[in-house]
């Protein structure tokens, strides 16, 4: 291991991020984000699975559109397809499919449904919440913006608004190079000082 995690500050580190206390002080969408989910109980729904949330809107990247990702683990896929399938078929546009592996990750079940005007997909495997791409990936990107400033976010709302998915526009813009999504996740376990010294800065 790198340098070590517990260099962060608390509100980057993994436990931070847990629950819904983390959206209410993000952003204003954030908190409407955290009160919908409160209302409908979904993660108490989940609380079996442990469910962690995920993707831009944790991390104030999101855009309109953006759904909320929540990560579960389900060493048993076929409880946790039943058990969703009871707990969420009622709301709009609800969907669950079943994932092949794919090279990195493993079989997934994917459910898809709408609360209000929140998209929110659950994505579960039989790899724990925390170590799962979505997760680790939130936080080097929050790690990231906390290094290199707030341009950073804006530069990468710009490119979600083209159409360029979150962990391309930080390969991109920072010049990573290789496969955007394992070279994120070869970052996760790196301090400050390595993480700022791996990327260097950004050039708009």
């Amino acid at each position: 291991m790198n340098q070590q995690v517990i260099d962060w500050p608390e509100d980057l580190m993994p436990g931070h991020f847990r629950g819904l206390d983390h959206l209410r002080s993000v952003s204003a969408r954030a908190r409407n984000v955290a009160g919908l989910v409160s209302r409908h109980g979904v993660l108490q729904a989940l609380s079996g699975f442990d469910p962690l949330l995920a993707g831009t809107i944790p991390i104030n990247l999101d855009i309109d559109g953006s759904d909320l990702d929540i990560l579960c683990h389900c060493p048993d896929p076929d409880a946790f397809a039943d058990h969703a399938q009871a707990a969420f078929y009622h709301h709009d546009d609800f969907s669950l499919h079943r994932r092949p592996a794919t090279q990195n990750v493993g079989p997934a079940i994917i459910i898809r449904f709408v609360l209000g005007d929140l998209p929110i997909e659950i994505f579960a495997t039989d790899t724990p919440s925390e170590c799962q791409f979505g997760f680790r990936h939130m936080l080097v990107e929050a790690r990231l913006i906390y290094l290199l400033g707030p341009q950073l976010s804006e530069e990468i709302r710009k490119m979600k608004w083209a159409g360029v998915k979150t962990e391309p526009a930080f390969a991109s813009l920072l010049a990573l190079g290789g496969d955007p999504y394992l070279v994120l996740d070869e970052m996760y376990d790196l301090g400050p000082v390595a993480l700022k010294s791996r990327v260097g800065r950004f050039i708009i």
